[in-house]
């Protein structure tokens, strides 16, 4: 019996996923060796794979309202913060790795930070305000309207924050 939709599409999605990243990575590492043409071949093909990924998602997940969609972002991050990243920690203290404790523990501070940006938004989507966003490209922490002088997540300068356009 052939495998469900949502199962087939989930393994192509994860697979062009993947492979975006593994080649946004390629390209960095080509452009630190000096190679821009190289490191231009790879960041085209991770676009492409990107394409795919993106239109593998448009068969798993469901978009509705943006008042919907914030109600279900805010569920999936409560549920990762929750319940998916102390499993993962969990696994990772029992190996004693404490690159991924370190990785998974951010991660799971970040995921609680949107979790309440999210809730927030909506306030915000009544009130017409319109905060400006940052990510520290250390750890993804979010930060509204102004970079913090040190991340609170992973204490990276202000200067690790990009502003979200």
């Amino acid at each position: 019996m052939p495998r469900q939709r949502k199962a087939l599409m989930l393994e192509a999605f994860l697979g062009e996923a993947r492979a975006h990243f593994r080649l946004l990575a390629y390209a960095r590492k080509a452009d630190e060796e000096g190679y821009p043409q190289i490191a231009r071949l790879f960041r085209a093909i991770a676009e492409a794979e990107r394409v795919h990924a993106q239109n593998h998602a448009s068969l798993l997940e469901k978009v509705g309202s943006t008042e919907e969609n914030l109600q279900a972002a805010f569920a999936s991050e409560s549920f990762v913060n929750q319940v998916a990243y102390p499993k993962l920690l969990q696994e990772a203290w029992a190996l004693e790795d404490k690159a991924a404790i370190w990785f998974l523990t951010s991660a799971r501070n970040a995921e609680e930070r949107h979790a309440r940006l999210y809730k927030m938004a909506l306030q915000h989507m009544i009130s017409d305000r319109m905060p400006v966003y940052l990510v520290c490209q250390n750890c993804g922490w979010v930060a509204e309207d102004a970079a913090p002088e040190k991340c609170p997540n992973c204490g990276k300068p202000s200067e690790s924050f990009r502003k979200i356009p």
